[in-house]
């Protein structure tokens, strides 16, 4: 799923599609914990239960950019099918 930045005052924020708020029950004032991966330029956000659940190597990442530039014309091809 593409979601867009969008601009809130000073800051920059993504909104959580409403199928998924459906599905989590999540609702505004709720907590959540947002682990950042700066090196995948990726970030993770989970309920602050789940989050030790999902602390990553460093490793995994480092595997996942290889693989993302070993077949990252098939990959692209794949998402716009």
């Amino acid at each position: 799923m593409i979601q867009k930045i969008i601009q809130v005052g000073n800051s920059l924020a993504l909104t959580i599609p409403k199928s998924f708020i459906d599905k989590t029950g999540f609702k505004a004032g709720d907590e959540l914990y947002v682990h950042q991966e700066p090196q995948s330029k990726s970030l993770i956000i989970s309920t602050k239960e789940h989050a030790d659940k999902l602390k990553l190597s460093p490793d995994l990442f480092t595997w996942l950019e290889k693989i993302e530039k070993k077949y990252s014309q098939a990959i692209q091809e794949l998402a716009h099918q």
